[in-house]
C-alpha cells in the first residue's frame, strides 16, 4: 500500500511539473498586446518613457517582436518584445540614434537582426553595416598565431518610415558561425597557457543622408537612454578613418 501511495504521488509531481513547464514554455503566444498596454508598460515608473506614437508592430516570428515609437520629445526609439514564462515581456528598448542588433538566440547567428528609428530630419538615404574584427595577435600553448582583420558590411535603406529591420546576412552567418568554433577550440587547458587572448569581432554602422555625406544622423538633439537586455547590443558608429584602416 505505502508503495502504491508513493508511485502515486510522483506520478502527480511530474504530471504537475509537465503542466508547469508547458505553462511556461511550450503553450502557444497569446495575443500580442494592443498599443495602449505597450504604452503603459514603456511609461510605467520604471521605464518613464512618454509615447507619442507607436509606429508598427513587426513579428519577427511567433514569440519576438519589434515595436519602433516616438517619444513626446520626438525621440525615435525600438523596442524589443518577447513571449518568456507564458507573458510578453518588455526585452528591452532604446531611444537615440544607435542600431541595435537582436541575438534572439546568442548561439545561433541565422536568428541575430538589426533594428533601427531615426528622425525622418536626418535625411538619410542608406546605412552600412559592418562586421569587423581588427588583426591580432595570440600565443597559445607555446604556439603563435597571427590573425588577419577582417571587414564585411552590406548595405541597407534607411526606409521611407524611418524605421526598420534586417537579418544580418547569410555570409555574415557562415563567418559568425565558424568564428565561435574557432574561438571555443582556442581556450587553452592551462590558465597560463594563454599570453594574450584572441581578438573578437564586432558590428558597427555608418548612416549616409540623401546629399552623399556620411555622418552621425544627430536630429534630434536629446540624449539618448534606455534599458539593454543580454540579447541586445548596440552597434559602434564608424567613421571614415575607421573604415579607411580595414581596408
Amino acid at each position: 500500500m505505502r508503495k502504491k501511495v508513493l508511485v502515486s504521488l510522483l506520478l502527480i509531481i511530474i504530471l504537475i511539473a509537465g503542466g508547469i513547464f508547458y505553462w511556461d514554455y511550450l503553450a502557444p503566444p497569446a495575443t500580442f498586446p494592443d498599443h495602449e498596454k505597450i504604452e503603459a508598460k514603456l511609461s510605467d515608473p520604471y521605464n518613464k518613457v512618454e509615447i507619442s506614437e507607436i509606429q508598427d508592430t513587426i513579428y519577427l516570428d511567433d514569440k519576438h517582436v519589434y515595436i519602433p515609437f516616438i517619444t513626446e520629445e520626438e525621440g525615435h526609439g525600438i523596442s524589443f518584445w518577447e513571449w518568456k514564462m507564458h507573458e510578453w515581456q518588455l526585452s528591452s528598448f532604446s531611444i537615440g540614434n544607435m542600431p541595435q542588433i537582436w541575438k534572439i538566440d546568442s548561439d545561433d547567428p541565422s536568428s541575430y537582426y538589426i533594428m533601427w528609428n531615426f528622425h525622418p530630419e536626418n535625411n538619410l538615404d542608406y546605412l552600412t553595416f559592418f562586421l569587423i574584427k581588427e588583426r591580432g595577435f595570440s600565443v597559445t600553448e607555446g604556439k603563435q598565431q597571427y590573425e588577419p582583420g577582417i571587414q564585411m558590411d552590406y548595405r541597407e535603406e534607411a526606409g521611407e518610415n524611418s524605421y526598420g529591420y534586417t537579418l544580418v546576412p547569410s555570409d555574415w552567418q557562415k563567418y559568425m558561425e565558424a568564428e565561435n568554433k574557432l574561438m571555443a577550440a582556442m581556450i587553452p587547458d592551462s590558465f597560463f597557457a594563454d599570453f594574450f587572448s584572441p581578438s573578437q569581432y564586432y558590428f558597427g554602422w555608418q548612416a549616409t543622408s540623401t546629399d552623399g555625406l556620411n555622418e552621425y544622423p544627430s536630429y534630434p538633439y536629446n540624449n539618448g537612454f534606455g534599458s539593454g537586455g543580454s540579447s541586445t547590443e548596440t552597434l559602434r558608429f564608424l567613421n571614415e578613418n575607421e573604415i579607411f584602416e580595414m581596408k
